[in-house]
């Protein structure tokens, strides 16, 4: 069945629940913005299904294309389950513009644009308690909203940009809707936007836990600036980062730890809890199928489409055998014929048996990530010093966190390699390398490596590296879009 763009439009997420935990503000029930929109409360709790759709998206298309396009991981091939192949040709560079994570991807971000368009559209029509309450919820919404821009054009370059809610079918199925307007124009937009969260966000520990503060709103433009290559732009909200009062963690483990949420690395975490019954299930996707109960235990046997997101030999190789962030990202399982790598990043045990989910946070923006881009900045346009900031996230996770002189003669990949090990399995890679430019260079190199290591790949993967994903099939029959070459 055809996903409509206009259904994404004209529908709006509202919760019907009230609780006093944001976490548990999930929506519900859909209702047109007149008929909700009449109180604070209600104003809230439609925010909080925006960040309810972050999550969806995280669960879900996002890790594919931030990781298992890249070079950072690929899949454990299984020979009983072949009805995952749509997943494996994400890794392989085999999609067609059917696939169905394409258009999972679109219409999850273009659900969240929706809402965030609604609740802009009648944010200044309700009354506020506090008026200050008033600007952080636009503030919140232009950056969720600009988050979900800024994936889209990077993964698919050209998109519509929306920013009307919509009231008619008239004007649901108006040029805004239907034109796809060039990249220059949707960073102009959302630079703007990220701009306007930052004047509205309140410093870190001035808002609720998990919600976006002025950080997360700097890292995001930042980001930006990063993409378009303009270091300069960028330096000094990477700087004002610094003034924030984050701080690395004392172990690399720590900063992903369930009994440690939201700390002073943290500069903007995907929320989850078990308690609320919105767990995580990273690690019962990614742990080796064949594992059965010896990782999962009572929760186990995992499907048999887990082994997703499995680290390449090549990101192995990239890590020294004494590296805290190797010891902790990856973990090897031995059936007793072979030997699978599986990432073991986010696996801090569950909270309960028979329930295969966790209590883990995910990490979107943390301060180690804040560091490697100044390190990048300083190398290209100068201000500081690089080599002081990785020898800074180095040496929580390496007894030796000076660099040798090849890595001091190559800054620039000496970088690029930190960022990988650091960053690793957070969905960071695929964009990293369309950002430099390297991507088709990489994945060229990676495929001949991967169809080496592999013999269940076709001769014809990875050979066809697209940089921009296809818009959906059935928004292209739908609404006429131009297709993206190649697809």
């Amino acid at each position: 069945m055809k996903t409509r763009l206009s259904l994404y439009i004209i529908t709006v997420a509202l919760i019907a629940a009230s609780c006093d935990e944001f976490l548990d503000e999930s929506p519900e029930t859909f209702q047109t913005p007149t008929a909700f929109f009449q109180t604070e409360a209600q104003i809230d709790e439609a925010v909080a299904g925006i960040y309810n759709t972050n999550r969806g998206l995280n669960n879900g298309a996002h890790w594919r294309f931030g990781e298992n396009r890249s070079d950072n991981t690929s899949f454990q091939f299984n020979p009983g389950d072949r009805g995952g192949q749509g997943n494996e040709d994400v890794d392989l560079f085999l999609m067609l513009s059917a696939n169905g994570n394409l258009s999972s991807y679109w219409n999850t971000s273009y659900s969240g644009i929706s809402r965030a368009n609604f609740v802009l559209e009648n944010i200044d029509d309700v009354e506020f308690i506090n008026e200050d309450n008033r600007d952080i919820r636009r503030g919140e919404v232009l950056f969720l909203r600009s988050w979900f821009y800024f994936n889209l054009v990077q993964l698919f370059g050209d998109v519509p940009f929306v920013t009307s809610a919509g009231d008619s079918p008239d004007e649901i199925l108006s040029d805004e809707f239907l034109e796809r307007i060039p990249i220059a124009q949707v960073y102009a937009n959302i630079l703007g936007d990220a701009q306007t969260a930052i004047d509205l966000l309140p410093a870190p520990g001035a808002t609720e836990t998990g919600r976006a503060n002025r950080g997360a709103a700097l890292m995001l433009k930042a980001k930006m600036h990063m993409v378009l290559q303009e270091f300069a732009e960028a330096r000094p909200l990477l700087e004002q980062i610094q003034g924030l009062g984050y701080s690395l963690q004392a172990t690399y483990p720590s900063v992903f730890d369930p009994a440690n949420k939201n700390n002073s690395e943290s500069i903007f975490e995907i929320q989850y809890s078990f308690a609320l019954g919105q767990g995580s299930n990273f690690v019962s996707n990614f742990v080796p199928f064949n594992s059965g109960n010896d990782i999962l235990g009572e929760n186990g046997p995992p499907n048999s489409r887990a082994g997703q997101n499995q680290p390449t030999q090549d990101l192995i190789n990239l890590y020294t055998p004494e590296d805290a962030r190797f010891l902790h990202n990856i973990s090897f399982y031995d059936d007793g014929m072979t030997i699978e790598p599986w990432m073991s990043k986010y696996n801090f045990g569950f909270e309960a048996q028979g329930n295969n989910t966790q209590d883990v946070n995910f990490p979107m923006f943390r301060y180690a990530d804040a560091l490697l881009l100044l390190a990048e900045v300083y190398n290209e346009v100068g201000g500081g010093d690089p080599v002081a900031l990785l020898e800074q996230i180095r040496a929580r996770s390496l007894t030796d966190a000076s660099l040798s002189p090849e890595e001091l003669a190559d800054l620039e990949q000496t970088i690029a390699d930190e960022r990988r090990r650091e960053l690793a399995f957070e969905n960071h890679r695929w964009f990293d390398l369309l950002r430099t430019g390297k991507a088709v260079e990489v994945m060229t190199a990676h495929g001949v490596e991967q169809r080496a290591l592999r013999a269940t790949d076709p001769p014809q993967a990875y050979t066809n590296i697209r940089t921009l994903l296809g818009i959906p099939l059935g928004q292209v029959e739908e609404f006429g879009f131009t297709q993206n070459e190649g697809w």
